[in-house]
């Protein structure tokens, strides 16, 4: 039998936040994620903590593609702050203004964080989920503009995309933590035009899978990444320098070639050079 005990340790959450989150339609996952960025930041007194996704994956017992998902979604039902920066790890926080919040239930009403004033017989803008036909439409008809440009891009390198792939630019751009995906997508098509792979859609997912791996979510991210791999690339052929195997590849006293290991140790050590 569990013995829980206030003295042992608690989360301090004012009655009104909790009031409120209950008239928030949230997923399953949404509620996890929030209970668990509630012990780690006001459980232990702050505003904010540098939560990964790993971590967030263990502590919800829920898949990593699924942590990104609903984090995105709570972000921008503006209950939760993500700062999302290269190299370190996510900082987020909560939201405890909840007049900010998107989809609170009031009156019966699904709100966008604002008062609603309805007469009968009349729509209300505002309301979560009522956009005016008219704006539904531009914005329907940007987002396949914007889904398009992947497409054309990897038409005129590599021809055609086949369903799968369109299907995976459409995963990119719409479920992944990419703040600029069509431009990350189409950056990565251009790099891999100079690869040539004979498999130009798996390199490029392949590729993609990597970029959301280590958490490079912009384009100037990914092209700072870019730039520090060629670089490397650079180094490890020579970049025009003369290699030490080449330089001392023959022994001086009777010219005779090196021996594997001998190769070997130069090798290790132009590794170490900043050039």
């Amino acid at each position: 039998m569990s013995s829980v005990q206030l003295e042992n340790g608690y989360t301090k959450i004012a009655n009104e936040i909790l009031e409120e989150i209950a008239k928030v339609k949230l997923s399953p996952t949404q509620y996890r994620l929030l209970f668990v960025i509630w012990r780690f930041t006001y459980g232990f007194n702050r505003k904010e903590h540098k939560i990964s996704l790993t971590f967030l994956s263990q502590a919800t017992g829920c898949d990593l593609r699924q942590i990104q998902r609903e984090l995105k979604k709570l972000e921008e039902r503006n209950l939760i702050v993500q700062k999302i920066k290269s190299g370190s790890t996510r900082g987020i926080s909560f939201n405890k203004n909840h007049k900010e919040w998107v989809g609170k239930i009031t009156n019966g009403e699904i709100v966008n964080g604002q008062k609603i004033n309805r007469t009968n017989g009349e729509n209300v803008k505002g309301t979560f989920g009522e956009i005016d036909n008219q704006e539904r439409n531009k914005k329907n008809s940007k987002e396949r503009d914007d889904k398009l440009v992947p497409y054309l891009e990897y038409e005129k390198v590599f021809g055609a995309p086949s369903a799968i792939l369109k299907q995976s630019f459409i995963h990119w751009i719409e479920e992944s933590q990419f703040q600029e995906p069509q431009e990350i997508i189409c950056e990565t098509i251009r790099r891999a035009k100079l690869q040539t792979p004979n498999k130009p859609a798996a390199y490029i997912n392949s590729i993609l899978n990597k970029l959301h791996n280590l958490e490079l979510y912009t384009l100037d991210a990914v092209k700072e990444y870019n730039a520090n791999f060629d670089a490397k690339i650079r180094n490890e052929r020579g970049a025009g320098n003369p290699k030490l195997s080449n330089m001392f590849g023959k022994r001086e006293n009777d010219n005779s070639p090196l021996t594997e290991e001998e190769l070997q140790e130069l090798k290790n050590i132009e590794r170490e050079f900043p050039f």
